[in-house]
């Protein structure tokens, strides 16, 4: 109902001039009314749809935002009680092999000093 009050405020003439035709000449009113409507009517199907998209698409974004955040803070949070210096190994769990043990060779290298270096 806004958005059609803001149309009206906004092409104040143009309604005038649809409601001097709607009475003087009803025929050549309705000609122009009828179009008018659908294009309000759609309009404004148009706009309460891009609203409740671009909704939905900003409390995803803040929802995303949050898990972040909390993410992020937590991670602060147990680094905060380390000492300076401190280092703390943190153990993965083991992966599985990803390569096949078919594939490829290994090949062993030895470490050769060369005397020409020294």
């Amino acid at each position: 109902m806004n958005t059609i009050w803001n149309f009206i405020k906004q092409n104040i003439f143009t309604i005038i001039l649809i409601v001097t035709l709607v009475v003087a000449m009803p025929w050549l009113g309705y000609l122009f009314l009828i179009p008018l409507i659908l294009v309000v009517v759609f309009g404004a199907m148009l706009a309460w749809k891009i609203h409740k998209l671009r909704s939905q698409i900003v409390d995803e974004t803040q929802r995303q935002q949050g898990y972040q955040q909390e993410q992020q803070q937590s991670w602060w949070s147990r680094n905060r009680s380390r000492n300076e210096g401190e280092v703390t190994v943190v153990q993965t769990e083991p992966t599985e092999q990803r390569v096949n043990d078919e594939v490829g060779e290994y090949v062993d290298f030895k470490e050769v000093k060369n005397e020409e270096s020294k």
